[in-house]
């Protein structure tokens, strides 16, 4: 499975929308990647699509412990 074709499409979609209901920001490159906290690497989710994208995360970058605990 495509895990990252997933995370791309949540993300790029995150940043053209508008949510009117409880959001979370989301870092696209994790911090424990080397990701800022500049706006250019910040998305806002749902909170759905938050637990999501760090699940895919997860699945991506096996090797990576810290992302459990992100």
């Amino acid at each position: 499975m495509l895990y990252s074709k997933i995370y791309d499409s949540i993300i790029e979609r995150a940043k053209t929308r508008v949510v009117d209901c409880y959001v979370e920001r989301h870092h696209i490159v994790p911090r424990c990647m080397g990701g800022t906290n500049n706006d250019s690497n910040l998305v806002t989710l749902t909170f759905r699509e938050h637990f999501i994208c760090h699940r895919l995360l997860c699945k991506m970058y096996p090797e990576n412990e810290k992302l459990a605990y992100a």
